[in-house]
């Protein structure tokens, strides 16, 4: 019996001591689709500039960031090794957050784009340089429907791109919520 009061006490001790940090939810058509908590990354837009920090902690209305310089810092052997040269401590109030960025939980299209892009130019100059200054029937003339085929590739990639940089501007769609914990 002494034991579960023990217990008991301990439990509630330990439950009354915790702190409870607020929440930030993002929401998109009254769904959540982010939730921001100590520990958590934000990265995001204000009128002032873009940051990218790391929570710890939310309360009343601002939001407390840290953000990390990390650097390639050269070793006596002649390589090098990731350090963290600052840390920058700041609070913001969560109402001049203007937009977040996309979170990229599965597969990234504007990564493929640039692929894409980046081949199909590299495809379709060399196709053009061969077309033009080899002979017809030669060992490096380069069909019609290579460079067309290699330009459309271009012109699929340069769409993916340009697809994949939208952002999540707060108003209309997106709304962000103040959770208060007690």
């Amino acid at each position: 019996m002494r034991f579960l009061f023990v217990l008991f006490t301990a439990f509630f001790f330990v439950s009354s001591c915790a702190a409870q940090n607020d929440l930030l939810i993002l929401k998109k058509n009254n769904r959540t689709v982010e939730s921001f908590y100590p520990g958590s990354e934000m990265d995001f837009s204000t009128n002032a500039r873009y940051y990218e920090a790391s929570v710890t902690s939310i309360a009343k209305d601002s939001v407390f960031l840290v953000q990390y310089d990390v650097r390639r810092v050269y070793t006596n052997l002649g390589v090098f090794v990731l350090d963290t040269v600052a840390q920058y401590h700041f609070g913001i109030n969560y109402h001049d957050i203007i937009s977040f960025g996309k979170t990229r939980k599965n597969f990234d299209w504007n990564s493929s784009g640039a692929a894409l892009f980046g081949g199909g130019v590299l495809l379709t100059t060399a196709g053009l340089v061969t077309w033009i200054f080899a002979k017809p029937n030669t060992r490096y003339y380069a069909r019609p429907e290579l460079v067309i085929g290699a330009a459309a590739l271009a012109g699929v990639g340069y769409l993916l791109m340009k697809s994949g940089n939208k952002t999540m501007l707060l108003g209309k769609k997106y709304k962000l919520h103040y959770i208060k914990m007690k």
